[in-house]
C-alpha cells in the first residue's frame, strides 16, 4: 500500500512495525492509525487483531464528529465483511479524498 499511495501511507517503524499511519496529504492533519497484534490461541491458531485509532484536529473534529467517532466500529465491520486488504484499501481512499 505504501508503494501505491506514498503520500498517504506511512510506516513509522518500517515493514516490521505493528502499525501504519494513513495521513491526508492536505494540511487538515486528519490521520488514522491501523494497529495490529497477532493472537495465538492455545491450539496454535493465529488470528490477526486489527484496530483503528483516529487523530483529528479540533477544526475538523467539529465538522465531522459523528463520522470520526464511528470510524473504529465501521473499520471492524469492514474487516468482517471485506477482509483485511480491502478494508485497508477503502480506508486509504477515504483518507486521500479532498475535503
Amino acid at each position: 500500500s505504501q508503494a501505491k499511495y506514498p503520500d498517504i501511507v506511512k510506516l513509522p517503524e518500517g515493514l516490521l512495525g505493528d502499525y501504519i499511519v494513513l495521513r491526508n496529504p492536505k494540511p487538515s492533519g486528519f490521520e488514522l492509525m491501523i494497529v495490529w497484534k497477532i493472537h495465538v490461541d492455545e491450539d496454535g491458531r493465529i488470528t490477526p487483531v486489527l484496530d483503528l485509532l483516529t487523530k483529528v484536529p479540533e477544526q475538523v473534529l467539529e465538522q465531522k464528529i459523528a463520522t470520526t467517532e464511528n470510524a473504529p466500529t465501521c473499520f471492524r465491520s469492514m474487516l468482517l465483511l471485506f477482509g483485511i486488504e480491502t478494508a485497508i484499501e477503502n480506508l486509504i481512499r477515504v483518507v486521500g479524498l479532498k475535503n
